[in-house]
């Protein structure tokens, strides 16, 4: 019995009836005349040309089909449309058999997500994947990507950016450049790969002629963002995470770090892996560092585990050089800083905190000082030092400036290293 079935499968199967060609049909036209190249045959329409082939509806002026192999070559006002999609073009192709239309004129799609141009594309209409190289351009409501090569898969609702990438979101001043960029408009999710970097410009105008009655200078404040890899996440926090070699320039504030977390809602940036902060003459380190900003302004930071500040020394702010070697320093668990109007205002060093401060009378060295205790307090008045509060705990020594000068190094507190890598900020391309 089963050596008979066997026997039967391949004539059963020889039996069943063959799959039937899908092919691309003539729905209307104007004029058609037909002809037969060799073993080729050709239909020639013009004019209010109509084809289609099952989802797929064609559209154009003038075309030529050639039915042997289930194809056309499309002119003049070419429309492609399947469900929300429609595809424009002066001169185009459609392969019936691969379902693959294709322009070499210019092409513009719109779904009902988003709108793609480009010098040349490709949509495969069984896929529903287009392919556009060339000055392309990829549109939605958040964002505009232009790039040299983008892939649009329109189930998962992704777009692939190559080459020259440079997204601008639209509700912001934010552009970001990139090797190459995974855009989720739906998910309003962006992941930018191969050295990204960002921008994002702050316009304030800052003089008004009241005679001309118009703005007559404006400033322009520029936070700059680089790493190897960033993501950007358009969610109630309008967050903005990078990763590797990350370097932050805004104003007088400049850092590096391994990652970095930037809410943009809450004016947040906070760094982790090794970060290390500048601000004006300030040179902050930490396990991680979390900075406010409001108002375009640094308003508090917070620097938790290993912290550590220091800031060149010199007998006044109004001072333009620094005795060389000489940093005021500080460590401890934790230091909070307090700014106001862009100045230090007060910093709180907590748990095992120490400090080393140089002293100077009337401009002239007078040695250094070193205390610890369970906290610090520092305030400043007009950029300077007014007053150190050690609470609890307080152990104190004062070594006299004969004993200082020219071994300044050997007062440093324990893991003090001066950096001069600060990132500095690219021009906007």
């Amino acid at each position: 019995m089963l050596l008979l079935l066997a026997l039967l499968l391949p004539l059963l199967a020889a039996a069943l009836p063959a799959q039937q060609r899908s092919v691309l049909r003539v729905l209307g036209a104007d004029q058609l005349t037909g002809r037969t190249v060799g073993d080729v045959e050709i239909r020639e329409l013009i004019g209010n040309v109509r084809l289609m082939q099952d989802s797929v509806f064609i559209s154009c002026d003038r075309a030529v089909q050639n039915i042997t192999r289930n194809s056309a070559e499309l002119r003049g006002n070419v429309v492609i449309r399947q469900d929300t999609l429609e595809l424009r073009t002066d001169r185009g192709f459609y392969n019936g058999d691969t379902r693959l239309a294709s322009s070499r004129s210019g092409v513009w799609l719109n779904d009902g997500h988003v709108t793609l141009t480009a010098k040349i594309g490709t949509y495969d209409t069984d896929s529903k994947i287009a392919d556009f190289v060339n000055d392309v351009t990829i549109e939605d409501t958040a964002a505009t990507i232009t790039a040299r090569k983008m892939r649009y898969i329109r189930d998962s609702s992704l777009v692939i950016a190559h080459d020259s990438v440079r997204i601008r979101f639209k509700d912001e001043n934010v552009q970001i450049v990139s090797d190459s960029v995974r855009h989720y408009p739906d998910a309003q999710r962006s992941e930018f790969y191969h050295d990204p970097k960002l921008w994002q410009v702050d316009t304030a105008y800052v003089e008004y002629d009241d005679y001309l009655m118009e703005i007559d200078s404006l400033d322009l404040n520029t936070l700059f963002i680089a790493a190897d890899f960033m993501l950007a996440l358009r969610d109630s926090a309008n967050t903005f995470l990078t990763e590797g070699n990350v370097q932050l320039v805004r104003e007088n504030l400049a850092a590096r770090s391994a990652s970095a977390l930037f809410l943009r809602s809450d004016s947040l940036i906070h760094l982790r892996g090794d970060p290390i902060l500048w601000y004006g003459e300030n040179q902050i380190t930490g396990d991680s560092i979390t900075a406010q900003i409001a108002d375009d302004k640094l308003r508090r930071l917070d620097v938790v585990g290993s912290a550590f500040s220091a800031s060149r020394s010199k007998p006044a702010e109004s001072d333009t050089l620094y005795p060389p070697g000489r940093f005021d320093q500080t460590s401890g668990k934790r230091i909070r800083m307090f700014f106001a109007d862009g100045e230090a205002e007060r910093i709180r060093v907590e748990e095992t905190a120490i400090s080393l401060y140089y002293l100077y009378d009337d401009g002239a060295l007078n040695g250094v000082r070193r205390e610890s205790s369970d906290l610090i307090i520092i305030d400043f008045k007009e950029g300077q030092i007014d007053e150190i509060r050690s609470i609890r705990g307080v152990e104190g020594t004062y070594y006299p400036e004969k004993y200082v000068t020219g071994s300044e190094s050997t007062y440093d507190l324990e893991g003090f290293e001066w950096r001069d890598d600060q990132p500095v900020m690219m021009p906007v391309p």
